[in-house]
C-alpha cells in the first residue's frame, strides 16, 4: 500500500537541516502490510479501539533489502504475528529509500531513510487513526538504527505534536556504524567475524567490506568525523560528546532489545545497552542477549528453539505495554 506523501511541515530542526545538506526530497513512498488488513476499505484500514500496530524498519546495512515479505527481514513480522495473537493482529513495513555510491550512481544517503520512516508513522496517525501510544516502533539491524532515529527525532520534535510511540523492538540494531568501537583492544567486531554472517567495518578499513560501502554510501557528503559525534547516525559512537551521551535517551518510551552474544556487532550494542540503562528506570527496558546467537539471528526460521523463545519473551513484553 502506498503512504500518504510527507508535508513539508514534519522537517524541522537536525532532520531539516541534515536534509538541506545531503540534498534529501520528501517523495512518496510504498510498504506492506502484514497480517488483519482489511482490502474493502480503498487502503485505508483504520485503527480499531485501542489496536496496538508494530511498524518495522527492515535490516540491509542501507543498502539492500526490501520491506517486501518475501526478503528475509520478514519472518519478523510473521513470528510477531503468529506469537501475538490477541495482541497485535498486524503490521506495517515501510520501503524506505536505500542509499548507494560508487561505482554505482550516488543516491539517497542520510537522512532519505529517516524521511522515509517519518512518512510511516505519520501514515499510521493522521491516515489510520492510530494512537501514538500503540504504536510499537521495530527495526533489526540497520533498521534499528533507523528506528532509534526515528524516536528520536520524535522525542526532539514536540512542536510536531506527533506522539512518543507506545514502544521500541531493537533487534541486533547497528548502532555505531562509523565503526568506533573496532579499534578497542580486543574488539568483538573483528574476533567475531570468523563467526557471524556479517561483514562490519574493519581495522583498519578494507575496500571488500560490505560495511565500509555502506557506510560510504549512507553518509553520503558528510565526513566520518562529523558522523561519529552525530547521535541520529550512531547513538553507540564513541565519538559522541559527554553532554550528548548524558541526554541521549532521556524521554524514550518503552525498550526491549535482543541480540545475539557472538554477534560481529555486540560491542556496539552493549554500549548501548549500557546507555540507555542510564537514565531509562527498571522496567523501562529490557535487553536479551542469546548465548551463542548470531547477528539479527530472528530473521532464520531454522535458529530454533531460540528464535521462538525469543518471540515468545518479545510478545509477553508487548502485551504489558
Amino acid at each position: 500500500m502506498w503512504l500518504a506523501s510527507l508535508s513539508p511541515k514534519f522537517l524541522v530542526g537536525q532532520l531539516k537541516r541534515s536534509a538541506d545538506f545531503s540534498g534529501a526530497q520528501i517523495i512518496r513512498i510504498p510498504s506492506y502490510g502484514f497480517g488483519n488488513w482489511d482490502s474493502e476499505t480503498q487502503g485505508k484500514p483504520l485503527a480499531k479501539d485501542n489496536e496496538k500496530i508494530v511498524m518495522r524498519l527492515h535490516a540491509g546495512a542501507f543498502v539492500v533489502g526490501t520491506a517486501h515479505p518475501e526478503y528475509i527481514s520478514a519472518n519478523i513480522s510473521r513470528q510477531l504475528l503468529k506469537y501475538g495473537s490477541g495482541i497485535i493482529n498486524r503490521t506495517l513495513s515501510v520501503e524506505y529509500r536505500l542509499s548507494s555510491s560508487a561505482p554505482f550512481p550516488v543516491s539517497s544517503p542520510f537522512p532519505c531513510a529517516l524521511i522515509d520512516a517519518l512518512s510511516g508513522y505519520v501514515h499510521l496517525i493522521h491516515e489510520l487513526g492510530f494512537k501514538p501510544g500503540n504504536i510499537i516502533v521495530a527495526g533489526d539491524s540497520a533498521g534499528g538504527n533507523l528506528a532509534l532515529a526515528l524516536v528520536r527525532y520524535i522525542r526532539d520534535s514536540p512542536q510536531l505534536g506527533l506522539g512518543m510511540p507506545g514502544g521500541m523492538l531493537l533487534f541486533s540494531p547497528w548502532c555505531d556504524p562509523i565503526g568506533t568501537h573496532t579499534a578497542l583492544a580486543n574488539s568483538r567486531n573483528e574476533s567475531d567475524i570468523g563467526v557471524d554472517y556479517i561483514t562490519p567495518e574493519t581495522n583498519p578499513p578494507t575496500s571488500s567490506s560490505l560495511g565500509v560501502y555502506a557506510v560510504q554510501a549512507f553518509l553520503g557528503n558528510m565526513s566520518r568525523e562529523v558522523a561519529a559525534k552525530d547521535p541520529y547516525i550512531g547513538p553507540a559512537s564513541l565519538g559522541l560528546e559527554p553532554l550528548v551521551i548524558d541526554g541521549l535517551f532521556t524521554g524514550f518510551p518503552p525498550t526491549y532489545m535482543l541480540c545475539g552474544e557472538a554477534e560481529a556487532l555486540i560491542d556496539e550494542i552493549r554500549t548501548l545497552k549500557q546507555r540507555m540503562l542510564k537514565v531509562m528506570l527498571e522496567g523501562e527496558f529490557v535487553y536479551d542477549e542469546v548465548v551463542d546467537a548470531v547477528h539479527d539471528f530472528v530473521v532464520f526460521p531454522f535458529w530454533e528453539p531460540e528464535g521462538s523463545e525469543a518471540f515468545q519473551r518479545v510478545l509477553a513484553w508487548m502485551d504489558q505495554l
